[in-house]
Formats: structure tokens, C-alpha cells, sequence
């Protein structure tokens, strides 16, 4: 994907969402979904009930509400994290049906409504949220979402990411689609439109991190950040992976928690309170 993806989308865009009395927040998310989006072809961390556990157990000591993007194939079966996210109670969504993103690019309005149906007869309520594989959005997207009935999206990285998106063209504030549908994007720093993610905070490093940054002016001021169980933890087939991104998830293994919690602190230094998805999009639609 070029910046002309990034044209075709904003002609898709309504309006933008006025956060000018709206006080700064943040949301941290977790998508559930195969071993390294499926890289390896297992779900090896939602096999057993600690490595979930153990998120909610950071997020509680933090006191932070934890938001959830599910593979809703995943949902079939007895999987330990499968039953912790449904015994918690916590605010989940849609992350696809199966997250392969060979089959996603040729059927993925098809997909999204797989996922709400699947969704909906396993937590027994329709998925307010939908968030795309890769963070990907092909033509019909838009009008894909709110024919399937999501209230939000949080799929777009105003980033780039070499060789499969370049949405640097796109707004780093929520917005409200054509068609109804809100946009929660990931967080992106307006100065260079770096993603600030768990996994990139791994990759750079803490000092790469601090120098970018250093100017809270350029941080979004709804701040959306993304996370996999695999950046917490490590399973058992890593060595599975091509060696790019064995040396790319290689890169600060055992950092995981300790980088977001640093990430979490910076954040309530500088006045953002934590939410979750759900609040948020009510709280952002509820604006004119």
C-alpha cells in the first residue's frame, strides 16, 4: 500500500472529532490471535491460562482497564486464555475470524461478518469494536464495518509500515467515517509518525524512546496503545519464525512489561487518564 491508500481513505472520512475540551487519554489493548500474527501456525500462549493472567495481573497492580481484540476463530474450542477472557468480564472486540492475511485481502468484508456473528453467539452480545489484521483497510472496508454493525474501528496506524501500508496522509485524532463508524487510531507522534507500540518499544529501546519522546506536545492527545501476548512472553515455537523477525522479536525478549510500565508512567506524568475502548467511543460519539 501506497499514500495514495492513504487519499482513497480520507475521501471515506466524515468528520473529524473535536478533542479540543476532551481531557487527554490513553487505552491499552491486547490483541488475542495467533503465535506472532499466525507466523507460526500455532496459538501456543492461549493454550494455558497464565500468560492472560499474568496481563491482568500487571494491568490491576497498574490500575489499568484493559481492552481485548479477539480472533473469533480462536473462540472455538477450550483454550485456558479463551476461558480467562471470558470468565473476566473484560472489554473485548473483534479482531477478524481467522487473522490470515493472504485470505483477509480478497474477503475481508466477508470476515468482518464472520467475526460478529461468531462473536455475538459466543459472549452472546454483538462486537462494538473491529480491528483488521496488520491494521490493513482495502476498498469497501468502510462500508464493510457498518453493514456488520461495529460502532468503532481501531485498525489504522497513521504510520507507515514498508510494503504494506502508508497512512501517513491520515489524521493521528479520532474520526468519524462515512457510513457512522468512528476511528480510534493507534498511537502515532505527530512529528514523525512513529508508531508507539509495545512491539516497537521492544525493537528501538527505552533510549530511542525517551528522545522520541521528549516533546509531549507531539503525542496524540487519545493515545491508543497496541500489545500481543508474544510481546510479554515467549513461546515455545519462536524459533519457527523467518530469521527477519526472530531478530526483530528477539530484540528486548524479557522487557515487555517493564517497557509499557515506563510507557504507562510517562503518560500519567503528562495527565492522560486510562480507559477502555468501550468508554472511549462512547464518551468521543457522544461528541458533536
Amino acid at each position: 500500500m501506497t499514500v495514495s491508500d492513504s487519499i482513497r481513505l480520507q475521501g471515506d472520512i466524515d468528520r473529524a472529532i473535536a478533542i479540543d475540551a476532551f481531557p487527554r487519554t490513553a487505552v491499552l489493548t491486547c490483541d488475542i490471535e495467533p503465535d506472532y500474527g499466525a507466523r507460526t501456525g500455532t496459538a501456543a500462549l492461549l493454550e494455558e491460562e497464565q500468560p492472560l493472567n499474568d496481563v491482568l495481573a500487571f494491568c490491576a497492580a497498574q490500575k489499568l482497564p484493559l481492552s481485548c481484540f479477539v480472533v473469533t476463530s480462536l473462540l472455538q474450542g477450550n483454550k485456558g486464555g479463551i476461558c480467562v477472557l471470558r470468565a473476566a468480564n473484560l472489554d473485548v472486540h473483534a479482531h477478524s475470524h481467522t487473522h490470515n492475511t493472504q485470505q483477509y485481502r480478497v474477503s475481508s468484508a466477508e470476515e468482518m461478518q464472520k467475526a460478529q456473528d461468531v462473536f455475538s453467539a459466543f459472549f452472546g452480545r454483538p462486537s462494538l469494536g473491529y480491528r483488521a489484521p496488520q491494521g490493513v483497510l482495502y476498498p469497501g472496508d468502510i462500508q464493510a464495518l457498518s453493514g456488520a454493525g461495529y460502532a468503532f474501528d481501531s485498525s489504522v496506524f497513521p504510520s507507515r509500515r514498508r510494503g504494506l501500508f502508508d497512512y501517513r496522509a491520515l489524521p493521528t485524532e479520532p474520526w468519524m467515517w462515512r457510513g457512522g463508524v468512528l476511528e480510534l487510531p493507534f498511537a502515532a507522534l505527530a512529528h514523525s509518525r512513529r508508531r508507539v507500540t509495545v512491539s516497537m518499544l521492544k525493537l528501538r529501546g527505552r533510549r530511542f524512546w525517551q528522545r522520541q519522546l521528549r516533546e509531549p506536545a507531539h503525542w496524540p492527545h487519545v493515545f491508543v496503545i497496541d500489545s500481543h501476548l508474544h510481546d510479554f512472553f515467549t513461546p515455545g515455537n519462536f524459533h519457527h519464525l523467518p530469521l527477519a523477525y526472530r531478530l526483530a522479536y528477539g530484540r528486548r525478549k524479557e522487557q515487555g512489561f517493564a517497557l509499557l510500565s515506563w510507557l504507562v508512567e510517562l503518560l500519567k506524568g503528562q495527565g492522560y487518564r486510562f480507559v477502555d475502548m468501550t468508554s472511549l467511543c462512547r464518551e468521543l460519539r457522544a461528541r458533536k
